[in-house]
């Protein structure tokens, strides 16, 4: 089972590119308030110059025709007693700065003060002249002539019909006006630049605090939580700014603690002996621990003998069964999650079950080792309670009695050592260097007392011993010299011995029927037999070899058997001394 922590903490990657849209995002805000605040500028200011320049043309437009009607008139005040008028028009029109015409009430010019050529000519079609000639004032711009610019005329009428007209260039006003709008342009210009400058001052005054915000919040979503202290600013941006910065730790103190529960939560769970899956609601694997991994398979499918429980579990009801996965004996219990589906807990029994199947077989083996000498006891010690029976037979009964009784009592023995080793192993004792030869050398004179017959030839070299138990050794040996002789159908029995490295190997062989395949390891289990009956007739508690194995464990070695070709050869390794 995994769960993700924390996990790094990246920083800017992926080169200048990835690192210039990370500004621009960061600028966005910065850049379209800044894009706002000229747009507003340059709206307001160019619609502002264009009413002020319009204005001011407007006024200046006006001062220039109050003045020319003022003229107009009082020039008008001299033609009532002036004779000659061809001479009074550049007269007046020096005084007054502008082009003075005088118009007859026939239309006739009468005198012009920079033409004199057109007085005695028709004035033709003249809009101004015709509103005055009306009573009104009249006001023009146009050319008198192709080769002057336009004028700005003003006409008014005068005594006997007659008109009187002013005019003025109008280069004059346009070029008050182009410097007039030149100025004006040159203070908006300056102007411009310095809302641009206070502008940007103050925008990036307002949005620093958000900019450090929106870095808080990008370290945020990538799981970093070490935010750095925020701005001293005032304002509600300011309180915004110590509430993210207050909550980014708070986050982080949250997020340790449920990284702390996580972490606690998987170590538990992945080291539970027993088997856990959680399953969703649509039947598949979710979550699983290290001990049902391999019963389950380790994939994202239920085992098909799991989905009936499971069935029930997603329904609301309590599952129990044991049953068999990948070749185990599981027990199973599946219990509902509600939402989240439903969890199953997988036991294995595989072990239990074993042993449970060894203590069966070892009772029954046991009762059968001591029924037959206890009947045997029981049987002829009834015969003798009854009496009738001569000497010589009550001495065969008490004989028999007495091997019997023997041979439960080799079997409690053998039990008892069995016990110590297995169920004690601490009483065993502390290993010392004990010399081969003097053990082997016992345990053949032994077998040769009890079986004088017996063929052994010990090939042990004087130099080689092992670290072990005298009591130990003693039971080893023996018992693989005794089973040799008992087995071997009485061909010799050869010891021998060999240091390898810092390994002591001893060998017991004989040349009777071996062990035939697949029996190798059974032969060292408690009672077990290759042929009972035989066995039995041979004497023996059918403990021998499981004590070889016991005692060999028990002061750090091993013991194996392998076929002679023929007989079979028993070997156990120690340490060497």
């Amino acid at each position: 089972m995994a769960y993700a922590r924390g996990g790094p903490r990246p920083g800017v990657v992926g080169g200048p590119a990835r690192l210039l849209r990370w500004s621009g995002l960061r600028s966005s805000l910065r850049n379209r308030l800044l894009a706002t605040f000229v747009a507003l500028v340059v709206v307001v200011g160019t619609g502002t110059l264009f009413a002020i320049e319009r204005t001011l043309a407007s006024d200046l437009t006006a001062s220039l025709d109050s003045r020319l009607t003022q003229q107009a008139r009082e020039a008008a005040g001299w033609l009532s007693n002036a004779e000659h008028l061809n001479h009074l028009a550049p007269r007046l029109g020096a005084v007054t700065g502008t082009r003075i015409t005088i118009i007859g009430a026939d239309g006739v010019v009468l005198g012009d003060s920079v033409e004199s050529s057109a007085v005695g000519q028709p004035a033709g079609e003249a809009w101004e002249v015709s509103r005055a000639q009306r009573g009104e004032i009249g006001h023009a711009i146009r050319t008198l002539r192709s080769d002057e610019p336009p004028q700005y005329l003003v006409a008014v009428p005068a005594d006997f019909g007659m008109v009187i007209r002013l005019a003025v260039p109008l280069g004059d006003v346009i070029d008050t006006r182009a410097r007039m709008r030149n100025r004006l342009l040159v203070g908006f210009g300056s102007g411009f630049v310095g809302c641009l400058v206070l502008g940007w001052i103050f925008i990036r005054a307002l949005t620093r605090p958000l900019q450090a915000m929106t870095r808080t919040a990008e370290k945020l979503t990538r799981g970093d939580y070490d935010v750095p202290p925020p701005l001293q600013s005032a304002g509600e941006l300011g309180v915004l700014a110590r509430a993210m910065s207050r909550m980014a730790n708070e986050i982080k103190a949250r997020v340790g603690e449920l990284t702390e529960q996580r972490d606690l939560l998987s170590v538990v769970f992945g080291s539970l002996v027993e088997g856990v899956v959680l399953v969703g609601r649509d039947s598949r694997v979710a979550l699983v621990n290290d001990a049902a991994r391999p019963l389950i398979g380790g994939g994202s499918e239920l085992p098909e003998r799991l989905r009936p429980l499971v069935t029930r579990a997603l329904a609301g009801e309590q599952a129990d069964e044991e049953l068999e996965l990948v070749g185990r004996a599981v027990r199973a219990s599946a219990r509902p999650l509600g939402d989240p589906g439903a969890i199953v807990v997988l036991y294995d029994v595989t072990r239990l079950r074993a042993l449970e199947a060894v203590r069966r077989e070892f009772l029954s083996n046991a009762a059968h080792e001591l029924r037959t000498p206890v009947t045997a006891i029981s049987g002829y010690a009834e015969t003798l309670l009854g009496g009738g029976v001569d000497a010589e037979t009550s001495q065969e009964f008490l004989t028999t009695i007495h091997r019997n009784a023997q041979r439960i009592a080799a079997l409690v023995a053998d039990l008892l050592v069995l016990d110590t080793l297995e169920g004690r192993a601490e009483v065993v004792g502390r290993r010392t260097p004990i010399a081969l030869t003097d053990v082997v050398g016992d345990a053949a004179r032994t077998a040769r007392g009890v079986t004088p017959a017996a063929q052994i030839d010990v090939a042990v070299a004087d130099g080689i011993a092992v670290l072990a138990t005298r009591d130990g050794l003693d039971h080893i040996v023996q018992n693989l010299i005794d089973n040799a002789i008992k087995y071997g159908s009485g061909t010799p029995v050869t010891v021998t011995a060999e240091q390898i490295d810092r390994r002591v190997r001893l060998a017991v062989a004989d040349r009777g029927p071996g062990i035939p395949a697949g029996h190798e390891d059974r032969i060292f289990e408690r009672f077990y037999r290759l042929d009972a009956g035989r066995s039995r007739d041979r004497g023996g508690s059918g403990l021998g070899l499981a004590i070889v194995k016991s005692q060999s464990e028990a002061i750090g070695g091993r013991v194996w058997v392998e076929s002679a070709a023929p007989g079979a050869r028993f070997v156990v390794e120690l340490d060497a001394a």
